[in-house]
């Protein structure tokens, strides 16, 4: 559980000292094939992109990840409050579209291997990423249920799903750290990791 939090944390230092950690507007649509804009043409097209739909709108979500075990948020959990309900139950919906948004931002331009490279780290990152923020939606109704029985199946649910966390947030940090190297995910607003 130690080595989680370590990692989330190094996570989400990474995201915020990276500056995606703002408030700019993230895609609250579905994504289809017909609303996908087309692709992009240059390296730094992607990039920017990559950082403002799919980094920043993950940043916040990956907040409610890391603090879902914390005991004051499990206590707004099981008390049903209200606020921290539909603040988990927003984000875990979003983090399940983590695809999405990175869909939006489409394949990087070109046979540029490091740029598939991270985008494979990505899209890697986001399929079990969409499988936690599955599984703390169902617990989070389970534990908020008020019955005894649903708060234990509740507990049960959440049994495993640090391995699945860890795996996400390796694959991610890999393609972060890819991208901190290259000076079109830098002018994107990516920053080096302190």
């Amino acid at each position: 559980m130690m080595k989680l939090r370590v990692l989330i944390v190094l996570l989400l230092a990474t995201t915020l000292v990276a500056g995606c950690g703002s408030k700019s507007k993230s895609a609250s649509t579905t994504t289809t094939v017909s609303n996908l804009p087309p692709a992009a043409q240059t390296s730094d097209q992607w990039a920017s992109r990559v950082v403002d739909w799919f980094l920043r709108p993950l940043n916040p979500d990956l907040a409610v990840v890391g603090n879902f075990a914390n005991s004051q948020v499990r206590f707004y959990i099981e008390t049903q409050n209200q606020q921290a309900l539909n603040t988990i139950y927003a984000r875990m919906s979003d983090l399940q579209r983590c695809g999405e948004h990175l869909a939006r931002a489409g394949p990087p331009p070109g046979n540029d291997q490091q740029l598939k490279a991270i985008d494979s780290h990505f899209r890697q990152a986001c399929t079990a990423y969409a499988k936690v923020g599955a599984t703390l939606t169902r617990a989070t109704r389970l534990l908020s249920s008020g019955k005894q029985d649903q708060v234990a199946k509740g507990e049960q649910a959440l049994n495993g799903i640090g391995a699945t966390t860890r795996k996400a947030a390796v694959e991610l940090t890999a393609g972060v750290k890819l991208a901190q190297q290259r000076g079109e995910f830098r002018r994107a607003g990516l920053k080096p990791s302190v």
